[in-house]
C-alpha cells in the first residue's frame, strides 16, 4: 500500500481533474521543469466503477 499523499497534492490533483473534465478532456501529456530537471507528465482520468467505490473509499480510511 502506498503512503498517503499530502493534502496539498490531493487538492492540486482534484483541481486539475476538474479543469480537465471541464474542458472535455480525460487525459493530457505535457512537460514540466522542476528542481532543474525536465519531467514528462501524463495524466489519465479513469472513472471508478460503482461496485469498486467501497474498496476505494476504505483505502483512504
Amino acid at each position: 500500500m502506498q503512503p498517503p499523499m499530502p493534502f496539498e497534492i490531493c487538492r492540486a490533483l482534484t483541481q486539475l481533474t476538474r479543469q480537465l473534465l471541464g474542458a472535455g478532456e480525460r487525459e493530457t501529456h505535457t512537460h514540466v521543469l522542476a528542481k532543474g530537471q525536465v519531467y514528462r507528465v501524463v495524466v489519465s482520468l479513469e472513472p471508478v466503477p460503482a461496485d469498486q467505490l467501497h474498496d476505494v473509499i476504505h483505502r483512504y480510511l
